[in-house]
């Protein structure tokens, strides 16, 4: 009876890791995509996969945190796995679940921070919370110690596995493209941002103009933001973020809603991005 109630919380450990395994990959998705439309976990200001998953806190190494999570849900799984006919395996499996529970206390403090919840993170952190309980009644009790040499075959795939987002993210890519001359023109022609700190659709345009954002005139319409021009907001009739306004002395001649791509920017705005190529000579 006991060996049967292990195979069956093996096997729930086995399937938790399947859908955390997925839902972490959702999130890498979402990370790296300019979404036109945000994500799906995208419901307020409060609510936001994006916000939450476009913000500081997103990225380890300049490797967005899901990668890692994807990966660390894939050795989970294998671990359950192998461990069903080698206990021993046991003692790693309870250890790398606790290295799990260090990261959702980060990420939990990331969204406290950021005073946002991503759902389809609390997702990851439920399904790690529940496995390390289901762990902990199969590691209850087993005090004997297992040599770290049973698990070198393990922890060396581990480094391998994990250096491989790490060079891919850091090394040999291509240079962010500067935005600025496109930015500069669309400020010169009178068009402003309407957005806001808590918008997840507002950080994944920032995350797409990089640092050339700093030249577009953002208007922050939450109460909370740095600089809030809330009344503004209300007298130009925002409904939403973000959104752009293209204004010539002080008269709107047009509006758009939303996420906008650079050829909806320069469509917007009447203006043309040329990229800038150094002479290297």
């Amino acid at each position: 009876m006991q060996r049967k109630k292990e195979l069956i919380i093996f096997k729930i450990i086995i399937v938790l890791s399947l859908l955390g395994f997925l839902t972490s990959l959702y999130l890498v998705q979402s990370h790296i995509s300019p979404a036109t439309e945000g994500s799906v976990c995208d419901i307020s200001s409060s609510v936001s996969c994006s916000l939450v998953n476009t913000r500081e806190f997103s990225e380890l190494f300049n490797v967005p945190v899901a990668v890692f999570g994807a990966l660390w849900f894939v050795f989970l799984g294998l671990l359950a796995w192998k461990s069903m006919k080698n206990k021993k395996l046991i003692p790693g499996l309870f250890w790398w679940n606790l290295l799990g529970i260090a990261f959702v206390v980060y990420l939990i403090a990331a969204e406290f921070i950021l005073k946002a919840l991503c759902p389809f993170c609390t997702v990851v952190h439920v399904i790690t919370v529940v496995t390390f309980g289901l762990i902990f009644i199969l590691h209850r009790g087993k005090k004997k110690l297992v040599p770290l040499k049973t698990f070198k075959t393990w922890i060396a795939w581990i480094i391998i596995l994990n250096l491989i987002p790490l060079i891919a993210f850091n090394v040999g890519g291509g240079e962010d493209v500067d935005y600025s001359s496109l930015t500069k023109c669309v400020a010169d022609k009178g068009v402003d941002m309407y957005g806001s700190f808590k918008c997840g659709i507002c950080a994944k345009q920032r995350q797409l103009l990089g640092d050339s954002f700093e030249h577009i005139n953002e208007i922050e319409c939450h109460p909370q933001g740095e600089n809030p021009q809330t009344q503004l907001c209300i007298d130009k009739k925002i409904d939403g973020t973000p959104t752009w306004i293209l204004e010539q002395n002080g008269v709107e001649q047009k509006r758009q809603e939303g996420f906008m791509s650079i050829e909806e920017l320069e469509e917007f705005s009447g203006c043309t991005f040329e990229e800038v190529v150094e002479d290297a000579s």
